[in-house]
């Protein structure tokens, strides 16, 4: 992917809850499995205004900036197809899909960073010129992930959108990180609206 000379900033979103309901905290991820497994894509349903939140992302400030948006998930390669239907289908601005090996997936990847966050520190690596956007759930280690890349890249992150779970216990941890980080933005939403509010303010659309 070649962004346009236009492009003011990329867009690096994670995929499981965040823009897709898939039940990361439930018990022994039962929901992922039932979800991934016996609903077939075009049943899936997207988290509310997350198609027109990306869009507005991708066009920035007049629609015409051609932002880049990178889907980043720990899914594994297998399920490539379904979530490009996924995305297409509903959609998404179109973008690169990168997933997880599956001897990664299962276990046996060795040493070195979680696949994610591998993943994202390519990425900045690659458009040293673009900062980014991340938006990832407050679920599992997004939070943690993305601090970490922002204190390593020093003004390449723009800012940090976290959506809340219905997880007491993960939403106290991912509160008291956050409330650590002074140099970024780092906000925890509920609706796609606040996302773009909060970006509104910015000057990113």
């Amino acid at each position: 992917l070649i962004p346009p000379d236009r492009a003011r900033f990329g867009l690096i979103t994670d995929i499981d809850d965040t823009i897709l309901h898939t039940g990361v905290t439930s018990y022994l991820k039962w929901q992922v499995i039932a979800n991934t497994v016996f609903k077939r894509a075009e049943s899936r349903i997207p988290l509310h205004g997350a198609p027109e939140l990306y869009h507005k992302l991708h066009g920035g400030v007049g629609g015409q900036c051609g932002n880049p948006v990178f889907y980043v998930s720990h899914s594994p390669w297998n399920l490539y197809r379904y979530l490009d239907y996924f995305l297409t289908r509903n959609a998404f601005p179109k973008g690169p899909i990168l997933l997880r090996s599956m001897a990664s997936f299962l276990g046996r990847r060795r040493g070195g960073a979680p696949h994610k966050q591998h993943e994202i520190e390519n990425i900045l690596k690659t458009y040293p010129d673009l900062p980014f956007v991340l938006i990832g759930d407050s679920g599992e280690r997004d939070a943690d992930i993305y601090l970490e890349l922002a204190a390593r890249f020093p003004g390449r992150v723009a800012a940090i959108y976290l959506r809340s779970v219905r997880h007491r216990g993960r939403m106290r941890r991912v509160r008291d990180l956050i409330s650590r980080e002074k140099e970024v933005p780092v906000l925890l939403v509920q609706e796609s609206e606040e996302v773009l509010h909060h970006a509104r303010g910015l000057g990113l659309v």
